[in-house]
């Protein structure tokens, strides 16, 4: 996996995190790998143009001009992000050892043409990640699934998906990651029987049933 180089400073303890919000940074925390926990804050527009708020893992490189923050290795753990506007609030960074591995999401990819699209059907991915274990170095960008050979009501499961080099899933359930549906298919209008009227087709009136009924009476004379 790539590593990403975050620029961050160690949060001042007298500044509340609303105060750093306002001046456009992202407060956070580093903790994890036998180390302190560390309050930390980035610039809040470097975090998102680097792409750390999507989703799946990011392995991380600390630059600071602390040295307890400089050359840190971490993951995004856990953000926090503002309940209307849907923007980062607060981060937590876990740091990590190169030398032991690490559980992390990584995004899935699906790849190819399923047979069963070009039958009409759809393609419905159940998984977007896959949690994973392996060395921080070894976690990858992203799983690729191929999916050209599905035809329709077919699936793969977690045990066909190929993973790198390294890479496994903690034990588990043998779940579904993608399936191919049918096609929709609209249901035909029903037949109207003789006799009754029309959905939208006015109601006859006084007069007109009246006249339907002396026909009826006369018919049957």
């Amino acid at each position: 996996m790539q590593r990403i180089e975050l620029q961050v400073v160690k949060r001042a303890a007298d500044l509340s995190a609303a105060t750093i919000r306002r001046d456009g940074r992202l407060p956070g925390v580093l903790y994890g790998a036998g180390g302190e926990n560390l309050p930390v804050d980035c610039d809040a527009s470097e975090f998102a143009s680097l792409g750390l708020g999507s989703s799946g893992a990011h392995l991380i490189r600390f630059a600071s001009a602390e040295s307890s923050l400089n050359q840190n290795i971490a993951l995004v753990k856990e953000i926090q992000t503002h309940p209307v506007k849907g923007t980062p609030i607060h981060v937590d960074f876990l740091r990590v050892d190169l030398n032991k591995p690490v559980e992390a999401a990584v995004m899935l990819s699906f790849t190819g043409k399923a047979k069963g699209v070009i039958e009409g059907g759809i393609v419905q991915p159940l998984r977007r990640e896959l949690d994973v274990r392996a060395l921080p170095d070894k976690l990858p960008d992203v799983i690729e699934i191929d999916v050209s050979g599905l035809d329709i009501h077919e699936s793969i499961h977690l045990e066909d998906v190929v993973l790198p080099a390294g890479v496994e899933v903690p034990a588990g359930e043998n779940f579904t990651i993608v399936t191919v549906l049918p096609p929709v298919v609209e249901a035909e209008p029903e037949e109207e029987e003789e006799g009754t009227v029309a959905a939208g087709a006015p109601a006859p009136t006084g007069d007109e049933a009246a006249a339907a009924g002396e026909a009826g009476e006369k018919e049957g004379a």
